[in-house]
């Protein structure tokens, strides 16, 4: 199942995504909900993010190497990601007048969704929390890192997270650690390659170990790594996140005075 998120306005509403179709749902998206029997072509509507943005949480050295095994007393890295605003398909992301450099890192990602309260809990109560995954481009400033001492700043300033264009529901942990391709692209141009049966820890792994630290809630997102090296972009670049069986987000990159001003018309209600 896909659960995607269209605007209608000012407001955003929840739909199953079926035959190229947003199908409208009421209800609990995490719990019990039903078809509404209203749907519109996915051409006619804007996507947004397909969760409201929780708590965003980036896995930090996520990847083995081919053929590298997990060291026994290796421990998950993660860290808080805290973006404004963050975007959902064909949404802009901004290259922020702070940043000297020519090019800010595009980090091509699948993140899962949690889909219930986690506190403390087990490898297998944390899989059972997973609501679903999403594409997700985990923006970066490297050079706000400060030698890579700082990265919560580098990833977090404003408009720095873009996802969806949905959350797939139906896809096993069992299957992403088999193996499913994350590619980045740039102006349709591969940047990145790798593949999640990579993954240093399990998804339910991670969750677990951050659920002992902070308690997790639904719609709260576990970005969980990117293949070395990440991408690069500019101002004017067409940025791609295509994970495999997930999904394509697809966003631009604009300056931070057309961000700013494409903002402004998103809250005054001017542009959806």
């Amino acid at each position: 199942m896909l659960i995607a998120r269209a605007n209608f306005g000012n407001a955003a509403s929840y739909g199953q995504v079926i035959d190229d179709r947003i199908h409208l749902v009421r209800g609990d998206v995490f719990a019990e909900h039903e078809l509404t029997g209203e749907s519109f072509a996915l051409d006619d509507v804007v996507l947004t993010t397909p969760v409201p943005a929780g708590r965003l949480i980036a896995v930090m050295g996520g990847f083995l190497a081919p053929g590298e095994e997990r060291p026994a007393d290796v421990e998950p890295m993660w860290l808080p990601k805290v973006p404004n605003n963050p975007t959902g398909p064909g949404g802009l992301i901004p290259f922020p007048e702070v940043v000297q450099a020519e090019k800010l890192q595009a980090e091509a990602e699948l993140a899962v969704v949690v889909g219930s309260t986690l506190r403390r809990a087990s490898v297998d109560e944390a899989r059972a929390g997973i609501f679903g995954w999403t594409p997700f481009n985990d923006v970066t400033a490297f050079e706000k890192s400060w030698g890579g001492m700082y990265f919560s700043v580098a990833k977090s300033l404003d408009g720095f997270a873009a996802f969806g264009p949905w959350v797939r529901t139906d896809l096993s942990e069992e299957r992403v650690m088999e193996g499913l391709a994350i590619t980045g692209k740039v102006n349709g141009v591969e940047s990145q390659s790798g593949n999640t049966k990579y993954y240093k820890f399990t998804p339910s792994e991670m969750l677990s170990h951050i659920s002992h630290h902070i308690t997790l809630y639904p719609a709260d997102i576990v970005t969980l790594g990117t293949p070395y090296p990440p991408g690069e972009f500019a101002v004017g670049d067409r940025v791609e996140v295509i994970v495999e069986e997930v999904g394509t987000l697809v966003n631009e990159v604009v300056s931070e005075s057309e961000y700013l001003k494409a903002r402004t018309e998103v809250e005054s209600g001017s542009r959806p």
